[in-house]
């Protein structure tokens, strides 16, 4: 290609330079050589410039990929929804490990508008599972929460990492990192009403 436009470039003369019997100049208006080309449309749409450059299109997606975040819990690629509270009313969340998609009771759950502790038995999961996750991306609801030592300390003694977050940008950052590395990534959400 690079040969082609040489060639090209020593074959022809701009039609700026093609003056014939003292006709004006032809030379291009500023407009024509920095616009768009007449054929292309500019696009308007930011996410249709990032969907021209995703380079995940054609990547297989895992099982549990997250569709889309509800407002009151999750929609996932199997067609499975979490929704949160439950028809008994309890307030439930979701553990993504390998392939699977686990409904968690969150009763005992500690949180307020600035931290959250998990229950020891929600953990529990993590211990006796294998392989165990290189990295959990934890979903805090609906805003960014700290998450308490006692649950980092729980994740930190298994030799897993955290990705800490609210709901909706955890569930983004899992369907990122399965797609590229499936069966190395887990996590844990609570429901984005929460």
């Amino acid at each position: 290609m690079f040969r082609q436009t040489i060639i090209r470039r020593f074959c022809t003369t701009p039609a700026y330079l093609n003056k014939g019997f003292g006709a004006k100049s032809l030379k291009p208006h500023a407009k024509q050589i920095l616009g768009n080309p007449g054929n292309k449309q500019p696009t308007s749409n930011p996410a249709d410039m990032f969907k021209r450059n995703d380079v995940l299109m054609y990547s297989d997606k895992p099982i549990n990929y997250i569709e889309s975040v509800k407002p009151d819990g999750f929609h996932f690629f199997n067609t499975m929804l979490i929704t949160s509270p439950d028809k008994q009313g309890k307030n439930v969340g979701a553990i993504l490990l390998g392939t699977e998609v686990y409904e968690v009771n969150l009763d005992n759950l500690e949180i307020d508008n600035v931290r959250v502790n998990f229950p020891s038995e929600v953990l529990k999961i993590f211990k006796k599972v294998y392989p165990k996750p290189e990295i959990v991306v934890i979903g805090l609801g609906k805003q960014n929460r700290i998450l308490m030592p006692e649950t980092k300390n729980v994740f930190s003694e298994l030799g897993i990492q955290t990705e800490v977050g609210d709901s909706s940008s955890a569930a983004s950052v899992f369907d990122l990192l399965a797609t590229e590395r499936p069966n190395v990534i887990g996590a844990l959400l609570l429901p984005p009403n929460l």
